[in-house]
């Protein structure tokens, strides 16, 4: 019986997919019949009599055409009934869903108990703001139990709301209008209009409604309120994310929206913050390797079973090691900074950890995952009342910098652990540095900072919620790369184009870089151009083309300083190492005080074994810059290729003793002993190198034999054969396994 619904299941989407795909093309006739065939199949499904309205009207269309009849408004009729077919397969759309997805199922049930005409829905969002207005002339003795009892039976009306939104089919225009007053409205709380964006949002982006999606984008231009402003935002662009399309009137409205140029440039800037979204769990990994580590290391408190207690402190640690606890004390400043840098930057720093607190029953009900933050939302009002005596939690509402989500979840953590903290943790939370770095009241007005939180909080969605996988994601595939969604042909966001693959680049997103460039790759722009040349250095590893993509714009632009130095690079990793000298001694005759450029020259001369003309310049450059590591490297290599063994053996000696030694220093060292015939030192220096290596580096780069194999060029420059390497090999890899 299962796999007999679960085949019918899949049987009726595709038959539904089939049937947008066809009025996607404006294909009516087959997509009547596909819809006609398919409720015949499944004449449970659903009844309107519109379509029988919308098949007649066809009927008689071709009818007229059979017989002769030119009818000047023949397309404009034809266009109209292809509209109401969409909205039409929409509602069935929506239906099949509400009887087959479980997601659907649970948001038609909750939905039932109320009855949301529009007058129901605009006397109880009205009512809640003056009856809560009317709670303070209350006697102080029944004000706490009648704004209990308010809360509640508003928070029950609301949750039942946003799902009926959820599922609700296709809006009439009067219905738009009336949600777009109402939304507007100054007599409806921010909170209640936040919440019902939202909602707006889940419903366009899982079965597109223009009317809905109208709201959002009026919304959007039009409200005082930043916080649904920004909201309606994130909404119609996440809403461009659904699989179904009533195109030319979406069309027209974005492109309408995109003639004031601010809108643009926000448009850029929330492209850019959800991919820094996106980056969450790469920035989860790197606070847990880089930050948290050192941070634990130096604190001074102490996770037992029994509970957190403080470290009792060594009396003698500094008196062996004098000034032990300023050093340790620097170091947790220094890594709890880069977490604060991370975060000014748009990193969403909190996810990792909150990501564990979200499976409280608070996070049952999908409307809570998209509710700002109120002290007095009935789910958590109770447990909230438990941190009375601390102002942890209004610090949090003021100051925290977390979204919503996080809010909710920090504090039903916090209330259910506060009676197990030690007296000094809780006096802490008593301080206004409870919660780390605060965020200004005019800083969480802004825009950005906003937008930034909505993401957050829709990311956490996404991301946990139970039966995300039955709900259409707008951070996966190339959903959330959104400004190469067709309705943006042709508008002034394509302008940004190239500032938002830069951006893409910076931040090694391969997959959005890729999705931009498939849309925007123009082989007559020269900034996309030079973007194909970075894509095939950086990512596609595929030198020798991005040679070809920046000789060509060198010869365009032979002034251009970044092209040349490109292209150099590209010349570089393809091993064309002469040709590689050649631009940056260009680059070098144009900037001489350029240490860099004169290093990278010396280092390409070496890889071409003109070790003779990198020495002149490495010793220079080691005269201007005596305490450079860099300079002392490429010229013990240089020395080392011409076979100046001694001297060489001097500058890795001093390399290996500076604190700012890198592991292939030793490695180098090692050669060096090797080739000058010292082979005892040679395998002291290689086993140093096998110590120290990346052991997060790929299986393979775990044996000596990997870099021998990188190098052996020029170990057989030196006469150094197989029989050597293999032996060398054998006795470094035995003693490191």
């Amino acid at each position: 019986m299962a796999k007999m619904t679960a085949d019918m299941d899949n049987k009726g989407i595709k038959q539904i997919n089939d049937i947008f795909r066809k009025l996607d093309n404006r294909e009516l006739g087959p997509a009547l019949r596909s819809v006609r065939s398919l409720i015949d199949t499944y004449p449970h499904m659903m009844y309107d009599e519109e379509l029988e309205n919308i098949e007649g009207d066809y009927n008689l269309m071709l009818d007229y055409m059979r017989r002769g009849f030119n009818d000047p408004h023949r397309a404009d009729i034809y266009n109209n009934l292809t509209d109401r077919l969409y909205s039409f397969a929409c509602d069935m759309f929506i239906t099949y869903r509400t009887q087959h997805v479980e997601f659907f199922i649970e948001a038609l049930r909750k939905s039932m108990n109320n009855k949301f005409s529009n007058e129901t829905v605009k006397a109880e969002l009205e009512g809640f703001v003056a009856d809560t207005a009317m709670l303070s002339l209350e006697a102080e003795a029944t004000r706490t139990e009648k704004s209990k009892e308010l809360y509640r039976k508003h928070n029950d009306f609301m949750q039942s709301l946003f799902c009926n939104i959820i599922v609700s089919h296709q809006w009439s225009v009067h219905d738009s209008e009336f949600f777009k007053t109402l939304l507007m409205s100054p007599t409806v709380d921010t909170i209640d209009a936040q919440l019902l964006v939202s909602a707006l949002t889940l419903a366009t982006m899982n079965n597109m409604d223009v009317n809905k999606f109208e709201i959002l984008v009026h919304l959007y231009l039009n409200s005082t309120d930043e916080k649904v402003r920004q909201r309606a935002l994130v909404g119609w662009v996440f809403a461009l994310s659904s699989r179904t399309r009533l195109l030319p009137k979406m069309k027209n409205i974005v492109a309408k929206a995109l003639e004031d140029e601010s809108v643009v440039n926000e448009l850029a800037d929330l492209q850019k913050q959800i991919i820094y979204c996106m980056n969450a769990e790469q920035d989860t990994d790197t606070i847990r390797r880089d930050i948290m580590p050192e941070l634990m290391k130096n604190n001074n408190l102490k996770i037992t079973r029994f509970g957190i207690t403080e470290k009792d402190e060594d009396p003698m640690a500094d008196v062996f090691d004098p000034g032990a606890s300023e050093r340790a004390m620097e170091k947790m400043e220094e890594s709890f900074q880069k977490m604060m840098n991370m975060q000014k930057a748009g990193s969403d720093i909190y996810f990792g950890g909150f990501s564990q607190m979200k499976r409280f029953p608070f996070f049952y009900n999908v409307a809570n995952w998209f509710c700002p933050f109120y002290i007095e939302h009935p789910e958590i009002s109770q447990t909230a009342g438990n941190l009375k005596d601390t102002p942890l939690l209004i610090n949090i509402l003021k100051n925290g910098p977390f979204c919503d989500s996080d809010k909710y979840s920090f504090t039903l953590a916090v209330a259910s652990v506060i009676s197990r903290l030690p007296d000094n943790m809780k006096e802490m939370l008593n301080t206004p540095e409870a919660l780390g770095p605060a965020v200004s009241h005019e800083d969480q007005q802004k825009p950005a900072y906003i937008r930034r939180m909505i993401l957050q909080d829709m990311y956490r969605f996404f991301r946990l919620f139970p039966q995300r996988g039955q709900l259409v994601n707008p951070f996966d595939g190339e959903n959330f790369t959104f400004i190469t969604d067709n309705l943006f042909d042709g508008t002034g966001l394509h302008e940004l184009v190239p500032d938002l693959c830069y951006f893409m680049i910076k931040h090694r997103n391969e997959k959005a870089l890729k999705n931009i460039m498939a849309k925007f790759a123009d082989g007559g722009n020269s900034k996309m151009r030079l973007i194909n040349g970075l894509y095939e250095l950086n990512f596609a590893k595929r030198p020798q083309k991005a040679v070809q993509i920046f000789k060509e714009l060198n010869a365009e632009k032979p002034d251009n300083k970044r092209v040349l130095l490109l292209l150099a690079r590209s010349y570089f990793e393809s091993e064309q190492y002469e040709n590689a000298a050649k631009c940056y001694e260009t680059l070098h005759d144009n900037e001489p005080q350029n240490t860099t450029v004169a290093l990278n020259m010396c280092v390409a001369l070496s890889k071409a074994k003109k070790y003779d003309e990198a020495i002149n310049m490495l010793y220079r450059l080691d005269i201007e810059c005596p305490d450079s590591m860099p300079v002392k490297r490429v010229l013990a290599w240089a020395l080392m290729g011409l076979g100046k063994y001694e001297q060489a053996e001097k500058e890795y000696n001093r390399l290996t003793a500076d604190n700012d030694v890198e592991n292939g220093d030793w490695l180098n060292a090692g050669y060096c002993q090797w080739l000058k015939g010292n082979t005892p030192e040679a395998i002291n220096r290689f086993k140093n190198f096998m110590a120290n290596r990346n052991i997060h580096s790929p299986k393979r780069e775990h044996e000596i034999s990997y870099e021998f194999a990188n190098d052996k060029d020029f170990l057989y420059e030196h006469g150094i054969n197989d029989t050597d390497i293999h032996l060398m090999a054998d006795i470094i890899d035995g003693a490191t396994e």
